[in-house]
């Protein structure tokens, strides 16, 4: 079975589809084969990916209501149009769509509503070494189904005093999915993320959370850079853009030491 990473953290904008996009490339980069799971109703990922998802499309969240197989909707990232783009042919995408949105709505009542998407996966797992799920910026029944899902967790975390505040509730929220639903799960790590450079408050929080969870966080420090959304906007990664970029280096530093603790 492969290593099911749930990618997670309850507040919006700290660079959940951005590492989940870039880490999957740099294991890929690594000779892993890897699929990316969107599971957020706004489908950040899926566009990161250059993936338009039109009408009778197959996404996961058909998947998680059960007409359709996860491998009916994996599909390929696309390569972008520059040629600088060197995507690895081990990257694969479960896209997600705004249907996703209806789904804590259609299948409150279902008695395994929380475990829908470890049966998806189970069906295609054996296909791959990894699996990075992106999940909503929530703690809501998608976020539980990704937790469910997982050997581990990797937190994505701002590196803004306020974004301190929502650890403790991702973290309850992982301890009450162990306890219910998934015993062996465990935090892979965290991340941090949009270091502003020379500025003082990102140096100021980031020895805060090393100080406050040790070993737990990643020493890969991801830098705020306009060179995401640039490959973002042309639907790549960043490893496929500008390969030689700082923030390229961060993540294939990250994919290095989510393989040692994976």
């Amino acid at each position: 079975m492969p290593s099911v990473i749930a990618i997670a953290n309850q507040k919006g904008g700290v660079g959940k589809s951005t590492t989940a996009q870039n880490l999957g490339v740099a294991l890929a980069e690594r000779g892993r084969e890897v699929l990316l799971v969107d599971l957020d109703p706004q489908a950040a990922l899926t566009t990161m990916c250059g993936v338009a998802v039109g009408n009778g499309a197959v996404t996961v969240a058909e998947c998680l209501a059960g007409s359709a197989p996860a491998a009916e909707a994996i599909t390929r990232p696309r390569c972008g149009t520059t040629v600088r783009a060197r995507l690895p042919e081990t990257v694969w995408l479960l896209p997600g769509s705004l249907a996703l949105a209806a789904f804590e709505v259609t299948h409150a009542g279902a008695e395994d509503r929380q475990l829908r998407l470890r049966a998806a996966l189970r069906e295609v797992g054996g296909r791959f070494d990894y699996v990075l799920v992106d999940s909503p910026p929530n703690l809501g029944l998608l976020t539980v189904n990704a937790l469910a899902a997982s050997d581990g967790v990797l937190v994505p975390l701002q590196l803004e005093f306020l974004a301190l505040r929502g650890m403790q509730a991702l973290f309850q929220s992982i301890s009450r999915v162990r306890d219910a639903h998934n015993p062996p799960l465990r935090v892979i790590g965290i991340l941090p993320t949009m270091h502003r450079g020379r500025a003082l408050h990102s140096d100021e929080v980031l020895s805060r959370v090393r100080e406050r969870f040790g070993d737990l966080v990643f020493e890969a420090v991801v830098r705020s850079s306009v060179r995401f959304p640039e490959a973002s906007a042309g639907g790549l990664s960043l490893l496929e853009y500008d390969a030689r970029s700082p923030g390229a280096e961060a993540y294939r530093r990250l994919a290095e030491e989510v393989e040692s603790r994976a």
